[in-house]
């Protein structure tokens, strides 16, 4: 069996698949943001959305291992914390996506009030974490 030495780990092409992944889940909850600015809400194009996170949410424990950080000397908004808080960090993954599948399963049906009041307590999920573990905008 052959090791490979972590001085031979890229770690570029993970964390540009991470971004990609993270700025689908952001289009497609814009999407569905969209979509209630709208009378009346497209309730399948939102569940396709929901169904897009969902699916999406279930490959984030493996979009950040260690040394795809800020240290990586690739551009990243992922802040130093998350490797340095892994339980709370994890804590938050598992919270988006409890509440992600909440949101599938109120999108599953037909009351437009409960699918966006869900999609609002998803987005605080995602701000809680930004705001921990992601470094601002400019």
């Amino acid at each position: 069996m052959t090791v490979v030495a972590d001085q031979d780990f890229d770690p570029q092409p993970v964390i540009e698949g991470r971004q990609s992944a993270l700025r689908d889940i952001g289009a497609a909850f814009k999407g569905i943001n969209d979509e209630f600015k709208k009378s009346p809400p497209s309730l399948p194009l939102i569940r396709q959305y929901a169904r897009q996170i969902d699916d999406l949410s279930k490959q984030q424990h493996r979009w950040f291992p260690a040394g795809t950080g800020p240290e990586s000397d690739v551009q990243t908004a992922a802040k130093s914390e998350i490797w340095q808080q892994p339980a709370q960090f994890e804590a938050g993954q598992v919270a988006f996506g409890e509440e992600v599948a909440k949101l599938v399963q109120a999108a599953s049906g037909n009351d437009p009030a409960a699918i966006k009041s869900q999609a609002q307590a998803l987005g605080k999920t995602c701000k809680a974490c930004h705001d921990k573990f992601r470094e601002k905008d400019d």
